[in-house]
């Protein structure tokens, strides 16, 4: 919790100088009481001197800080700020090209840990406008860097490296203030991310270093923040209206790790064409997708067998939706995995099958299901304690595809259940369920045959195989293809394509 709101504290100050024009009048004292208003509606302290000189206004020394649970609290020295009031009606805002950040905290190891961060933005343009209730600020710069100056654990300094760079950044940030909420819809594009971070661990003498770059980012959100329970825990602040939801996508992504051990050197390289991240979150739960196109990984080191493992996925995609809050009716949930056209080098289709009995057809993996459930404790307070008790309920599971196909061979399936969370001594100690899974295996014959022929399987053990396979499934239409229909009936009774099994 203190790493959070540490990184919190961090990034509203971040949103201070990079919330960033629709032109109406906004003087400069609205602008800076908008600012005042943000900052300290999320429990931060603002400390500064103003000054007024005709048509600007100056804040001196100032200052964002922030107190945490544990002792720690969190420092942002902005320096002098200029508001100045332009013929438009526009403010624009004048600030360091520089500022540091420090803050202190404990691990979750109980140890006590400083840190001094400074942000570089030279050259930003920063322009308020609007009206008092809806301030708009609209940003560029050339530049927008963070750089780590110094870590400490329990007072001894730790060899760390961190620094990131936001290219040719420009963005937008609306807030506008309701009833008992604000409402904020912003975008931000850039040419490029890079990203540095290495360090040494004390402990076994390792190091290790990430680099990483990501390129054409886009990316907008909006929501609103409640007034009330804005220092409250996440349930008090979904039940007042927090609601967000947002995306970013990117033209191309490398990422290097090196890790040195004993002398030895282990690297991961992972390069992907294009990726996407989308995330909503509000009373009704929360939803979170990435997916990326045309995805390429090679690992070297000294466990490696090979000199490098090569792997290359065309495309690659997770989604997950859930209920956060616990809730009288069941909700949707549902969740999403997709690996399509996995692709392996040579080299590794070499070491595992040599004589080249398999299809090196690319390999894919689906699994896509929904349903309904309803959580019965507070999942997102992290002081919950169910015991041995289930902290929700499952009562409803779709199988809407499900898909694996590798070497030649395609297992296919869809399905629905339901779940009667009233008879948990059926099926012993889980809800009972009821409905059908069909599923379909294609070519499953033919790869059980080469795996016998490669001497990876006995052939006593693919005939008792075969013989157990017989007890659920049939042959189906087309050579080399079985299918079967899995059944559990309102009794408990499960069948396999009509014949029972238990």
């Amino acid at each position: 919790m203190t790493r959070f709101k540490m990184a919190a504290a961090g990034i509203v100050a971040g949103g201070l100088c990079l919330a960033a024009p629709a032109h109406a009048d906004v003087t400069a004292d609205q602008v800076w009481a908008a600012w005042k208003g943000v900052v300290t509606g999320t429990g931060q302290t603002v400390r500064g001197t103003e000054a007024r000189s005709g048509r600007t206004l100056t804040v001196s020394d100032l200052t964002i800080s922030a107190a945490m649970p544990d002792g720690g609290s969190s420092t942002v020295a902005l320096g002098s700020i200029a508001f100045t009031e332009e013929n438009d009606g526009s403010v624009t805002i004048a600030m360091a090209p520089a500022f540091p950040i420090m803050a202190t905290g404990r691990s979750d190891e109980g140890e006590k840990v400083e840190l001094n961060m400074t942000v570089r933005q030279p050259g930003l343009s920063l322009v308020a406008s609007g009206v008092p209730q809806a301030i708009r600020y609209d940003f560029s710069a050339p530049e927008i860097g963070v750089t780590l100056d110094r870590l400490l654990v329990d007072g001894a300094a730790v060899d760390a490296v961190l620094d990131m760079v936001i290219a040719q950044g420009t963005g937008r940030y609306l807030v506008e203030k309701g009833a008992a909420r604000q409402f904020f819809d912003s975008a931000f594009d850039a040419d490029r991310m890079t990203l540095s971070v290495s360090g040494l661990n004390p402990d076994d003498g390792s190091r290790g270093a990430i680099t990483a770059q990501i390129r054409d980012i886009s990316s907008t959100s909006k929501g609103a923040l409640p007034d009330a329970a804005a220092n409250g825990e996440l349930a008090d602040m979904l039940r007042a209206g927090l609601d967000i939801t947002g995306g970013l996508t990117h033209g191309g992504m490398e990422y290097r790790m090196n890790v040195v051990e004993a002398g030895d050197t282990t690297t991961i390289d992972t390069r992907s064409a294009s990726g996407a991240l989308d995330f909503a979150l509000g009373e009704d739960g929360m939803t979170y997708a990435v997916a990326s196109t045309d995805t390429a990984i090679s690992i070297s080191g000294p466990e490696i067998p090979l000199p490098t493992l090569d792997a290359a996925l065309e495309e690659v995609e997770f989604r997950m939706q859930m209920p956060l809050l616990p809730t009288d009716k069941p909700a949707d949930f549902a969740l999403l995995t997709r690996l399509v056209g996995l692709n392996l080098s040579d080299q590794i289709w070499a070491m595992l099958d040599p004589a080249g009995q398999f299809p090196r057809d690319p390999a894919t993996l689906v699994l896509d299901l929904a349903g309904k459930s309803r959580w019965t404790v507070d999942i997102t307070d992290p002081t919950t304690d169910t015991g041995d008790a289930a902290p929700g309920e499952l009562h409803a599971l779709t199988v809407r595809d499900l898909r694996l196909s590798l070497a030649g061979a395609e297992l296919t399936g869809a399905g629905d259940f339901s779940f009667d969370n009233s008879d948990t001594t059926t099926f012993d100690g889980m809800p009972r369920p009821e409905g059908s899974l069909a599923l379909q295996l294609v070519g499953g014959n033919a790869l059980l045959d080469k795996l016998v022929n490669m001497g990876l399987v006995p052939a006593e053990q693919a005939t008792g195989f075969r013989m157990m396979l017989g007890l659920f499934a049939r042959p189906g239409a087309g050579g080399d293809t079985l299918v079967s229909e899995i059944t559990v009936t309102e009794n408990g009774q499960v069948l396999a394509n009509g014949q029972r099994l238990r």
